[in-house]
């Protein structure tokens, strides 16, 4: 099947040489605005920056965020973990700690919060409101500061349209109960002043019991722009409700005892940000903006066999960040900028945890940009405090002796140097060094493994790569070395049971390859990635090991393939190599088997504004699972992957 689909690519690229209406060099000149806020262009960032745009989501049939990042190099996207969120992992972070190494951006603001666990719902922000996606690796720690270690991940929602009124409505429905309604309305009231509304509600069960999910997402904003300044507002509340199905042992698979819950716990989590945006433009060569949140989240999980309370986290917190831009000579500019952010945890498991935290995060950065001839040179600094208050609210009692769990101030820097090339305006190449940090998030700060210091993890990275637009084709693609001291981690004691978070000693090692393609082709486009790492742990219980979880080969490949004007046919397959079962350091229990994803998909469009679509997940109804230690560490636990499932709805636009 591989070997099948790699023919399949490389001979239509070869056969096709005809220029499509995608023009790759037009790629290269896309504007982002992950990089810096103000905004540069794909060939001047000196990152292997991909961008997935709306038309994207809308042929290839994502119907969610994790849908849209799959085939991205580098990345691995999973949706398998007993009914948990989708998890997102970048150049070989490991599991259970990969989204506290990467900085989730929406609409350029902090998204997954320090103040709590740092993991974030990816869920809750519908795929229809999506603009773009920004997904840039080992990028970001000197504008946005700690948490983006591995990378960042901007997503962009859509904004105003140049209409009096505009909008979309949808209904989705298909396997396992799959219920799901949109709409998108929208109005400019004024030539200054828009406002726009949308609303997401969606159900859906899943092939085991006791395995569902319920969003519901209401967003209403308001823009109002004048001249060259603007400003937004919004407010955003999203719930979603969740059954998990469990784990499965072994044994429970070898006797195809797979439908059969084995939990009991139901979530349910509620999030409400209050968000609001100034950009500006002072001068000639002076710009400005500042943007903020407030986010309230709270999270409660019962055990609906005993009716008890398994967990409840409330968190509260505030984020602010002015930045300012000066261009003091042509195609040169510094950046200077800072942010701060305050929030507090209440944190209760069962009867065993109970646990209040209060975080306050303050930083500043500057970043200086200068070009000569067709160099670029950036240079990057970023100091940071962060403060920590952890308080036992079980104290006193027999197993609480500690009032204060955590009381202590970390003061940090980090680095960016690059070099950048520029190849006229078809292409450029690129050297950087970067060095990143990331502090606990409050949950981590929390439940310190006892003994242990509590340290700041960081990473020194040194990267080669480039960017080509070469008659219909587009390259992208770099090698990186990454040296990672101190990484905090939740992880197998010494005799293998799971502990706590704690940092590994020493330095962990990831060197990688990361490559990607696009042909653009007269009614055809084609799409592969391909990711190569090698990674060791280099000191300490563990030295020599394998990192868990994290394949050592991911490559997918896709077709977007015009059928007639308005029908567009699309596929893509997913390859994920073998690895240790996640939580295994000690590599105890072997290798655990990669698997395959095909999925496919067709959309109908109408020049009335009326679009029908469906498609069709997991079409060779491939079944996987994800490997994970159990508590003993004695063996593993298996959770189970989405069997083949279909999709069909329609969209009216206007």
């Amino acid at each position: 099947m591989k070997k099948y689909f790699v023919a399949v690519s490389i001979s239509l690229a070869l056969s096709y040489q005809i220029f499509a209406e995608e023009n790759p060099v037009i790629k290269l000149n896309e504007t982002v605005i992950t990089s810096e806020s103000f905004g540069t262009n794909i060939l001047r960032t000196p990152k292997n920056i991909t961008v997935i745009t709306a038309r994207n989501i809308k042929i290839q049939g994502a119907k969610n965020i994790e849908d849209a990042l799959r085939g991205v190099a580098g990345l691995t996207a999973y949706n398998n973990m007993g009914g948990s969120d989708p998890k997102i992992s970048l150049r070989g972070m490991a599991p259970g700690k990969e989204e506290q190494s990467i900085l989730f951006l929406l609409d350029g603001i902090p998204y997954n919060s320090t103040v709590d666990t740092g993991a974030v719902n990816l869920n809750l922000i519908p795929i229809d409101i999506v603009e773009r996606i920004e997904i840039i690796p080992n990028g970001g720690n000197v504008v946005y500061g700690e948490g983006a270690v591995g990378g960042v991940i901007n997503i962009i929602t859509k904004k105003g349209k140049n209409k009096k009124y505009y909008g979309s409505f949808s209904i989705d429905g298909g396997s396992y109960d799959l219920k799901e309604y949109k709409v998108n309305l929208g109005s400019n009231l004024t030539e200054q002043l828009s406002l726009d509304l949308k609303y997401n509600n969606r159900r859906q069960k899943n092939y085991r019991d006791h395995h569902t999910r319920d969003i519901e997402y209401i967003n209403l904003g308001m823009e109002y722009k004048k001249n060259e300044h603007s400003i937004y507002f919004d407010f955003q509340n999203s719930e979603t409700e969740y059954r998990f199905p469990g784990y499965l042992t072994k044994k429970q698979i070898e006797e195809g005892k797979i439908k059969k819950s084995t939990g009991n716990i139901k979530g349910k989590e509620k999030l409400r940000i209050y968000r609001a945006k100034y950009e500006g433009k002072w001068a000639k060569n002076l710009f400005f903006n500042i943007a903020g949140d407030f986010k309230d989240k709270l999270y409660k999980s019962i055990d609906e066999k005993t009716n008890t309370v398994s967990t409840i986290r409330d968190t509260e917190s505030f984020y602010i960040s002015p930045q300012i831009k000066y261009q003091y000579m042509p195609n040169s500019y510094f950046i200077l900028g800072g942010d701060f952010l305050k929030g507090k945890s209440k944190y209760r498991y069962k009867k065993d945890i109970k646990t209040e935290t209060s975080r306050k995060s303050v930083g500043v950065f500057l970043t200086n940009n200068i070009k000569w001839e067709n160099f670029i040179f950036t240079q990057g600094y970023r100091h940071q405090k962060i403060k920590y208050d952890v308080k036992d609210k079980l104290y006193p009692s027999p197993n609480h002796k500690q009032k204060i769990l955590l009381d202590k101030t970390f003061q940090q820097d980090s680095y960016e140097l690059t070099a950048n090339y520029l190849l006229s305006d078809t292409g450029s190449i690129y050297a950087s060094y970067t060095k990143a940090f990331r502090a606990p998030t409050a949950d981590e700060a929390g439940r310190w493994r006892k003994g242990y210091d509590v340290k700041i993890q960081e990473a020194d990275t040194f990267e080669v790569g480039g960017k080509l637009a070469w008659k219909n084709w587009y390259i992208s693609g770099s090698i990186f070395h990454t040296r990672t001291e101190n990484e905090i981690l939740y992880i197998a004691y010494e005799d293998g049971k799971l502990g706590k978070n704690y940092n590994l000693p020493g330095k962990n090692i990831r060197q990688g390859i990361e490559l990607s393609l696009e042909q653009y082709l007269e009614k055809l486009t084609l799409r592969e990635s391909f990711h190569y790492l090698k990674h060791k742990i280099k000191k300490g219980t563990f030295a020599g090991n394998k990192i868990p979880g994290v394949p050592q080969y991911i490559y997918s490949l896709g077709m977007d393939y015009r059928i007639l004007d308005h029908v567009i046919w699309s596929n893509s397959f997913h390859y994920y190599g073998s690895a240790y079962g996640n939580y295994d350091y000690h590599n105890k229990f072997g290798k655990q088997k990669g698997h395959t994803e095909l999925n496919t998909s067709l959309r109908y469009e109408m020049k009335n504004g009326l679009s029908f679509y469906g498609g069709i997940h997991n079409l060779l109804d491939k079944e996987y699972f994800t490997p994970k230690l159990n508590a003993a560490g004695t063996g593993m636990n298996y959770y189970y992957g989405s069997r083949r499932n279909y999709y069909i709805g329609f969209q009216y636009t206007f």
